[in-house]
């Protein structure tokens, strides 16, 4: 029996050793490949799914990685999208809260990170953070066309799928969220809420906002909104109901002079395609 013993332990180091080997070798192999080995592996596996990637440099990243310097990102029928830096790889430590897969795009102070399950081509769940995001960096026509904006500080998200349903809750907080204001009535051309905190969940194809505080032109603000059919964004809708506190402070106290002298009471409503949303007021 102690030989038997001592034949398991020599059997699990040698196995234990050659699996490190192997390990080493491979990255070996791994780092003295061209830097633009890995990317026309990938290239044309994005490209049958309707995404576009190109990289000025590529290289492997330690311990099972990549990473991409000088992206471009296009899907079909949007404009490409630039990156910095995009890094995509596989922490074994990540097992622990079954979300191995690590996917990190940094353009100058913007950054997203998203954690997957380990199916990443096809994640059931997965965590998601976008810190200094900001519109200006989605060259998208909703936001340059109709006059639509917003920057983030920080916004959280999980999120998980099931029977092939969406499920997922989240807060964030944003230092302006800006619509236009196309009435002709109207003394002024868009509506900016700064300062804004919110929660928002996802379910089905609806994603609700239950909470949204924020100030107006040195009022308070507060309400909630959805977006039906979000997940196709032509056919998303918008609607946001918000009360200005207090209106006859700050400039909305202005905008009842111009507007409403005999009310009381201002709502601010946020409407239409998420293409091109339109604020309005509403006075009583």
């Amino acid at each position: 029996m102690p030989g038997s013993g001592r034949s398991r332990g020599r059997f699990a180091g040698t196995a234990l050793g050659a699996v490190l080997f192997l390990a080493a070798f491979g990255l070996a192999v791994a780092m003295t490949l061209p830097d633009d080995f890995v990317l026309s592996m990938v290239r044309p596996i994005l490209r049958a799914g309707g995404v576009n990637l190109t990289a000025r440099k590529s290289r492997i990243a330690f311990p099972l990685g990549v990473r991409l310097q000088g992206v471009s990102v296009a899907i079909a029928g949007t404009p490409p999208i630039h990156l910095d830096e995009a890094t995509a790889s596989w922490e074994w430590t990540g097992l622990f809260r079954w979300l191995p897969a690590h996917l990190t795009l940094v353009r100058g102070n913007a950054t997203a990170d998203f954690r997957f399950s380990p199916a990443f081509w096809h994640p059931s769940r997965g965590r998601a953070t976008l810190t200094g995001v900001s519109s200006r960096d989605l060259p998208l026509p909703v936001f340059s066309d109709s006059g639509a904006g917003f920057s983030v500080r920080r916004v959280d998200a999980r999120w998980r799928m099931t029977g092939g349903k969406l499920a997922a809750e989240g807060s964030g907080t944003f230092d302006f969220l800006q619509f236009p204001v196309p009435s002709p009535d109207s003394p002024i051309r868009e509506a900016r809420i700064d300062n804004v905190d919110l929660s928002f969940l996802v379910r089905g194809d609806a994603l609700h906002v239950p909470r949204v505080l924020g100030t107006y032109e040195g009022s308070r603000v507060d309400g909630t909104g959805e977006i039906t059919r979000f997940l196709v964004p032509r056919q998303a809708l918008v609607t946001f109901h918000l009360r200005v506190q207090n209106p006859f402070e700050g400039r909305v106290a202005m905008l009842f002079d111009m507007l409403a002298k005999n009310a009381k009471n201002a709502n601010l409503r946020i409407v239409g395609s998420l293409a091109a949303p339109r604020a309005e007021f509403q006075f009583f």
